[in-house]
Parts: structure tokens; C-alpha cells; sequence
């Protein structure tokens, strides 16, 4: 597996609609739904899921011509943690 690079975390997340992505993520997922939540085109989130999936943060099942994305363990964490730090009042 890829060694995670702070620098490389920080360019990829702190884009907002990056993040708006990543959050969106819940259960199995698949990209134009994702894209409907977000409202972005459909080959920005694509882009960005593939980059996930590189660091290991998601993963995706396919079916038929379909990928379903969900968030791996580490991906669950990341997540979680995201979410407490922008619910910080």
C-alpha cells in the first residue's frame, strides 16, 4: 500500500467539493449518486474516487458496468474525524 504523504492529504481534502464528496460517501455508493448530492460533473467525482481508492480509502465492488463505492476502515475513520472537526461550534 501507498505511505500517505501529509502534503498529499492536505492538496486532496481541502478543496471543498473534494470533501463534500468523501463525506457523501455512505453505505455503497455509486458515482452519479454521489455527483447528484454534491452537484458536480460526474468525471470530477470519478476522478477524485479513483484518488481514494489509491490511498486506500475506499473501495470499490462492481456490477455489470456499475462500481459501487464504500469507504474501507480507514475510510470510515477519516471520515469520522472530518466530521467532528467541521462540527466544531
Amino acid at each position: 500500500m501507498k505511505e500517505i504523504k501529509k502534503d498529499d492529504l492536505i492538496d486532496l481534502f481541502f478543496n471543498g467539493t473534494t470533501l463534500r464528496i468523501f463525506l457523501n460517501i455512505e453505505g455503497e455508493e455509486y458515482t452519479a449518486k454521489i455527483r447528484n448530492k454534491v452537484g458536480c460533473m460526474y468525471s470530477y467525482v470519478s476522478t477524485r474516487l479513483k484518488e481514494f481508492e489509491k490511498l486506500g480509502l475506499v473501495e470499490h465492488k462492481k456490477e455489470g458496468r456499475i462500481k459501487r463505492y464504500k469507504l474501507t476502515e480507514k475510510g470510515r475513520i477519516l471520515k469520522q474525524k472530518l466530521e467532528d472537526l467541521l462540527n466544531i461550534e
